[in-house]
């Protein structure tokens, strides 16, 4: 333990000393930047493009194209079957791309989806580009078009790892003509913390051709090389911002908020003023305040019935903290033992959202180091305190492949003072291992204090080496009794976890996969009182278009120490148990017009039997409309009573363009006995001028013993009107 602490001091020391070196004199500091002449470029402009697909400005004929796109699927390292161009353009404050994807057969492009951010324009044929504004191969951005103009973007973060919930604000549009389709985009140097500095950004791009499962790349081009891998990306030069302007962005809103809580209660409706502001420096760095921000808009949980006795890890949802997230990951933690997980300000238990009174957080690059550094306020509730909570975040690399860091967090979201939590991580990752191979490894140390708890510390590491060929990854976690992180999330403290998977994963000649695989999960409790063992032989097989097939077989035991209440009415006893069971899910590719994804599990559960049927279709009508739908069945039968679990959802979409589009949610399940709807509506006028409207309407089933079932609702529906204006 001493040998803990002080090689964590030591770490702190030295990022924070060199921190306090780079703020004060970091505004001095002259990179050292090598230009390669032979790279791709974007060249400056005077004269803009206008936004509309069709490539017929005269800045078009100006731009060298980039063209040396290599095969990924159906056939590794072959020349593509179609041609694609690229041009980057800029004029100091935005960037503009230009796509010509060349098609012999136009009429069979696929292009079945309109909306922003919908998953599915990763199946439809589409061009990603990857972009690394500060060349590090640590942080970067992707943005996804499709033949219709539908956008997706996506944070990249830890060198690979990819969050889709981020968002924006640019612009794209696209055409499908009889050489093919073309598409026009631009993206704010703002949007992607541009720096007026002479260093190269790092770029990679991608295309899909749906109906040939065909897969395209410029850098990369290992079939098991992800694109959003950063470190497989290659100079792009000529990009540097207008240091003219302020690099400020305003972004006041207007909230109309109107709740029903049931026919015997009043309407409340109450008009509510909120205020964002971002600041995007010229040296890499960059800061955000928002004033009694609601999120209204953010998307709703999808309704699940928890079958474990360990908390639900639920993904946050909500733009002002997706916003620089990656700037705060660490260790390579994705759902427990996470030291600062967004999610716990501002939503209880009951997934009840409070608003926020103000929040400011500053991040950025100083003198080799990353950091980020969050403060918020959030509104006091019914039977709350208000909750002061900060966090800081701080990485450095140590080489081209390795990196370290700190993290540092203090309050606790309940409103309570007192909590804090510091730790360490580090990081290698290698994407250019003998043959082209990819390893990647984290190791991390925590030590959490809260007021009558005591002082807790966790420790753990991971790696992963995700290639064709011999192909596995590995965990261990050692979490003891008195470990709380106040403002992260943790499935339960006093354990020791291990868990991984070994496989062989072989690619076929027609690009499809076949990976037997063996997983493990290991858990024991520190004090002797409860263990598990799982294994899990398994086989994944696909094709190209990805339609798949996945059988499994489960062992597994578990010793436990006290009963739980698994369901009402359902008590597993405590006891040594040990069963196994079979599990199989299909499914076939979102490119196509209906697609469905079918799992069955049958076999033993404890000391009695669990069977499983899940069912859920996606259907495009066409580009306008889509509608999904899911259904789960959990048939649970033990000793001490049965119980059948049935949970349902559907939801239709509209795209009346890429502008404007409607949603409308329903969810139930029969255990909670609620029924909600949800419906939604986006309206971006222009780009940054943006309407929301929100309703959300929930009724659940009550009653007494005796007497007739009733049912309450509640309704609540909010209108939020956005403008940005940039400075």
């Amino acid at each position: 333990m001493r040998k803990y602490l002080f090689i964590s001091l030591v770490l702190r020391v030295w990022i924070v000393r060199t921190l306090i070196t780079g703020l004060l004199f970091g505004s001095h500091l002259v990179l050292a930047v090598t230009t390669n002449p032979t790279a791709p470029a974007a060249i400056r402009i005077t004269s803009i493009p206008v936004i509309d697909g069709v490539l017929d400005d005269l800045v078009w004929k100006q731009a060298p194209p980039i063209s040396d796109f290599i095969q990924i699927q159906p056939t590794h390292g072959a020349a593509p079957t179609r041609h694609t161009e690229i041009q980057m353009v800029h004029d100091g404050r935005m960037l503009f791309v230009a796509i010509r994807a060349y098609d012999t057969a136009p009429k069979e492009i696929v292009a079945r989806q309109m909306l922003r951010d919908a998953d599915g324009i990763k199946y439809d044929d589409h061009v990603a580009l990857v972009f690394d504004p500060e060349g590090r191969g640590r942080n970067g951005f992707v943005f996804r078009v499709n033949a219709n103009g539908a956008r997706l973007d996506s944070l990249v973060y830890d060198g690979v790892e990819e969050r889709s919930d981020w968002d924006a604000i640019w612009n794209a549009e696209a055409r499908i003509d009889d050489a093919g389709w073309s598409a026009e985009l631009s993206i704010p140097l703002s949007a992607v913390g541009a720096t007026d500095n002479d260093a190269p950004w790092k770029f990679n791009a991608e295309r899909w051709i749906a109906r040939a499962s065909e897969k395209v790349r410029l850098y990369g081009i290992s079939a098991d090389k992800y694109l959003t891998s950063l470190g497989d990306a290659k100079d792009l030069n000529g990009i540097k911002p207008d240091s003219a302007g302020l690099g400020v962005r305003i972004k006041p809103s207007v909230r109309l908020n109107a709740n029903n809580l049931g026919t015997s209660v009043k309407p409340e409706f109450n008009l509510e003023p909120g205020l964002e502001v971002f600041y995007q420096g010229r040296r890499n760095l960059s800061a955000s305040f928002a004033y009694n921000l609601n999120f209204g808009e953010a998307e709703a949980d999808d309704r699940i019935v928890n079958l474990t006795r360990f908390p639900l890890f639920r993904p946050e949802r909500r733009e002002f903290f997706l916003r620089d997230s990656g700037r705060f990951s660490f260790g390579g933690l994705s759902e427990t033992a996470i030291p600062f997980f967004s999610r716990r300000i501002g939503i209880n238990s009951q997934g009840i959202v409070s608003n926020l009174d103000f929040g400011a957080k500053v991040t950025g690059t100083v003198a080799g180091l990353d950091f980020g550094i969050l403060g918020t306020r959030v509104e006091k509730g019914e039977a709350e305190r208000a909750a002061q909570v900060g966090v800081m975040r701080v990485t450095g690399a140590l080489s081209e492949k390795t990196r370290m860091g700190m993290i540092a967090t203090q309050g606790n979201p309940e409103g309570t003072n007192g909590s804090y939590l510091v730790g360490s991580d580090f990081q290698y990752r290698n994407t250019s291992l003998p043959g082209d191979r990819t390893l990647d490894a984290f190791a991390w140390m925590q030590k959490s204090g809260n007021p009558g708890l005591g002082t807790g510390r966790a420790f753990g590491g991971s790696i992963n080496y995700p290639n064709i060929g011999l192909s596995g990854n590995a965990n261990w976690q050692y979490i003891d009794a008195g470990f709380l992180p106040a403002l992260g999330f943790i499935t339960e403290s006093g354990v020791n976890r291990t868990g991984g998977e070994i496989g062989w994963w072989t690619r076929t000649k027609k690009g499809g996969d076949i990976i037997p695989a063996l997983d493990w999960q290991t858990r024991n409790k520190l004090d002797g009182t409860e263990s598990s063992v799982l294994l899990n032989p398994e086989i994944y097989l696909a094709n190209a278009a990805e339609d798949f097939i996945f059988p499994e077989f489960f062992i597994q035991s578990d010793r436990l120490a006290a009963p739980f209440h698994l369901l009402p009415g359902v008590v597993i006893p405590a006891g040594n148990y040990r069963w196994n069971y079979f599990s199989l899910e299909a499914g076939s590719s979102p490119s196509r017009p209906f697609s469905m994804t079918a799992y069955a599990r049958i076999g033993g559960y404890y000391d009695g039997r669990r069977n499983d049927q899940s069912i859920n279709t996606i259907w495009n009508v066409n580009k306008h409309w889509g509608l999904l739908s899911g259904l789960e069945r959990s048939d649970i039968g033990l000793p001490t009573g049965s119980f059948v679990v049935h949970t349902a959802k559907i939801r239709l979409n509209h795209a009346a363009s890429n502008r404007l589009s409607e949603s409308l949610t329903f969810q139930w399940d029969n255990v909670s006995e609620q029924l909600g709807a949800i419906a939604r509506v986006h309206w971006i006028i222009v780009p940054g001028r943006e309407v929301f409207l929100a309703a959300n309407y929930l009724a659940a089933a009550s009653g007494i013993a005796d007497e007739p079932m009733q049912m309450q609702s509640q309704t609540s529906v909010t209108l939020k009107l956005v403008w940005n204006w940039e400075r």
